[in-house]
């Protein structure tokens, strides 16, 4: 069998790094604490990604796991008639994200964490993720607005 060559990844688009730590929350949700390092070990080897690439993705994962609580408190409040359990395993992960990075990341301009969350949604979600998932974040962007949250 011949060898297969492969060309590591030392460049990546916010965009595409964005996914990729979408793709982070979402395996997790599927393994106990932990076994959700080992996970996470397991996807990354398999990927071609720098050393660079890969440990700013989890370390943007790290961050958003540690303010899933909070975040989490203020979707469920937002999100009338909708439980955080009843939400797809996608559209949650994707609205921790984007939430995170409107609450905590200042470098990331509120409008351009929606507009990349909606997009995730369209990808990822189910067919009217990404109405919901725009509709819970301009809640977010507002009540951002009119108090610190």
């Amino acid at each position: 069998m011949e060898e297969k060559d492969t060309i590591q990844v030392t460049k990546m688009s916010r965009s595409a790094r964005r996914e990729q730590v979408f793709v982070a929350l979402f395996i997790s949700g599927f393994y106990e604490v932990s076994e959700t390092d080992e996970a996470l070990s397991n996807y990354f080897d398999m990927q071609d990604y720098s050393d660079e690439i890969r440990d700013s993705i989890l370390t943007r994962y790290r961050a958003v796991k540690e303010q899933e609580g909070t975040i989490d408190s203020l979707l469920s409040g937002l999100a009338v008639g909708w439980d955080l359990s009843r939400m797809g395993r996608a559209e949650i992960n994707i609205l921790r994200q984007a939430v995170y990075e409107i609450l905590f990341d200042e470098d990331i301009p509120e409008k351009v964490a929606a507009n990349e969350a909606v997009e995730l949604a369209k990808k990822y979600g189910g067919t009217e993720a990404s109405g919901f998932v725009n509709g819970i974040l301009g809640k977010v962007i507002r009540k951002n607005h009119e108090s610190d949250i």
